[in-house]
C-alpha cells in the first residue's frame, strides 16, 4: 500500500455498527472475536484510524498485521452529525466478498437512514 492510498481519519464521537456487521461479529469463531472487539475498542479510545485504505465511494479498509480487515465509512446523518459506520470485517481469504457486502451495506444504510456518505 503506497502512502497516497492511505489516510488518517479522525473518528467521530459516535460509532455505529451496521446490522450486517453485528450479524457477522456474532458468528465469529472464538479466536477471532477478541481481536475484532479489541480493534474496535482501540479505534474508539484512540479517536483516530491510521493507515486506512480508500476503496472508493466512501468505503475504507483498515488492515492490521494479523490480516484482520475492518471496512467502514464516515457518514453525515440527517441531523448533521458525523458517524463512523462499521460495515464489515474479514480476513484475506474472504476479502472480495467482504468488500462487496460492505459496499451493499453502505448503500442500504445511506438510503434507509437518509444519510450522506462523506467522501474525502
Amino acid at each position: 500500500m503506497s502512502s497516497k492510498d492511505t489516510f488518517t481519519a479522525e473518528v467521530p464521537k459516535e460509532i455505529k455498527e451496521d446490522s450486517c456487521y453485528n450479524d457477522w461479529e456474532e458468528n465469529l469463531d472464538g479466536s477471532l472475536l477478541p481481536k475484532v472487539v479489541a480493534a474496535r475498542e482501540k479505534i474508539a479510545s484512540d479517536g483516530v484510524i491510521t493507515s486506512a485504505k480508500d476503496l472508493g465511494e466512501g468505503l475504507y479498509e483498515k488492515k492490521w498485521n494479523s490480516g484482520l480487515r475492518l471496512y467502514f465509512a464516515v457518514v453525515i446523518e440527517s441531523d448533521g452529525n458525523k458517524t463512523l459506520l462499521l460495515l464489515g470485517s474479514g480476513k484475506g481469504r474472504d476479502q472480495d466478498k467482504a468488500i462487496q457486502q460492505s459496499r451493499d451495506n453502505l448503500k442500504n444504510y445511506s438510503v434507509f437512514n437518509d444519510s450522506i456518505v462523506k467522501k474525502d
